[in-house]
């Protein structure tokens, strides 16, 4: 099963399953993750599916997404891959 893993440094906060084909990201609480930091925009990210692979989209976002170190606008998702939203530094 598909699963986002949430964390904060090096500490699991929670898993997520994927069990939709659009998932949003933000500080608001409408969102389907929810993270509370003012470095998150209220609608910050959204990732879905295309056919049988995901996509996320930064949703201009003041701080920025990230995949593995590289800010994006969008990007494809593989395995492993590292998404951060907000500040990098």
């Amino acid at each position: 099963m598909t699963k986002i893993i949430l964390k904060f440094k090096d500490k699991v906060l929670r898993e997520v399953p994927v069990e939709k084909e659009l998932i949003t990201i933000g500080r608001k609480p409408d969102n389907d993750i929810e993270i509370d930091n003012l470095a998150v925009s209220g609608h910050h990210a959204r990732i879905f599916k295309m056919e049988d692979w995901f996509l996320v989209e930064d949703l201009n976002s003041l701080n920025g997404t990230f995949v593995n170190g590289k800010m994006i606008q969008e990007s494809p998702l593989k395995n492993g891959d590292e998404i951060l939203v907000g500040n990098m530094f």
